[in-house]
């Protein structure tokens, strides 16, 4: 038969039994816990890594498409420029080969007119006088000629001035689009692993309690008058 203090040492061990197996299962949950919030923190971390990666590529698509958007317009605003100065140098050419067949069309009819004055055979101051006369309607009108051509191209200098501007106008409509900043994701700051000590320290003091209470037990049933015999206690 055991006796009472081998009795209460083993139910205090029975009882720091249980408290070492409380302190091992809450070292597990604080083991599992930790890892649960670390692969939790992990997996927000690459979902915020993918939404940055996102973010970015779709501010770099934006930047390509509207840099192709500039690069038409461009094109476009270049070919009007060159047909409206095509135009315009055609125009002007049209002007001055005109003012010249007018010149040379005057020019012609006034030495015919003198022509046949001379033919008359005349002479005196009165021929002098006509064929003065014709010299300054050709002259008045070779001016007339080239202010009015002079005016035209002063037209179609400050219209080609115009097609600049418009030009310059289409170009400006279109701006390069500025990229927005993407902040990558800080990596979190992942919990280290539990340490075991306090959870050992946890069941040593469970067992020394345990043991002190099977003391404790021993104790308090011999005070009470108890004994132990034939394997139990019994009143004395």
């Amino acid at each position: 038969m055991c006796d009472p203090l081998g009795v209460s040492i083993a139910l205090g061990v029975t009882t720091a039994g249980l408290g070492i197996a409380q302190g091992v299962a809450s070292y597990q949950q604080a083991q599992t816990n930790v890892e649960t919030a670390n692969a939790q923190a992990e997996q927000a971390y690459r979902f915020q890594q993918i939404q940055a990666g996102s973010a970015r590529a779709f501010e770099q698509l934006r930047a390509q498409q509207q840099e192709a958007i500039m690069e038409q317009n461009r094109y476009l605003a270049d070919r009007a420029y060159e047909s409206d100065i095509s135009q315009l140098n055609l125009r002007l050419m049209q002007e001055q080969e005109a003012a010249a067949q007018k010149q040379r069309e005057a020019a012609l009819a006034a030495q015919r007119g003198a022509g046949e004055i001379r033919s008359t055979g005349r002479l005196g101051l009165t021929v002098d006088n006509l064929l003065a006369d014709y010299n300054r309607q050709q002259a008045a009108f070779d001016y007339a000629t080239e202010r009015n051509l002079a005016f035209t191209t002063a037209q179609v200098q400050q219209q080609k001035l115009g097609a600049a501007a418009e030009r310059g106008s289409r170009l400006a409509s279109q701006q390069p689009y500025l990229q927005q900043p993407v902040i990558d994701p800080i990596e979190p700051i992942y919990q280290s692993a539990p340490s075991a000590t306090p959870y050992i320290l946890q069941g040593a003091s469970a067992t020394l309690s345990g043991v002190s209470a099977g003391m404790s037990t021993a104790g308090s049933m011999k005070n009470a008058g108890f004994q132990w015999k034939g394997g139990k206690y019994i009143r004395t």
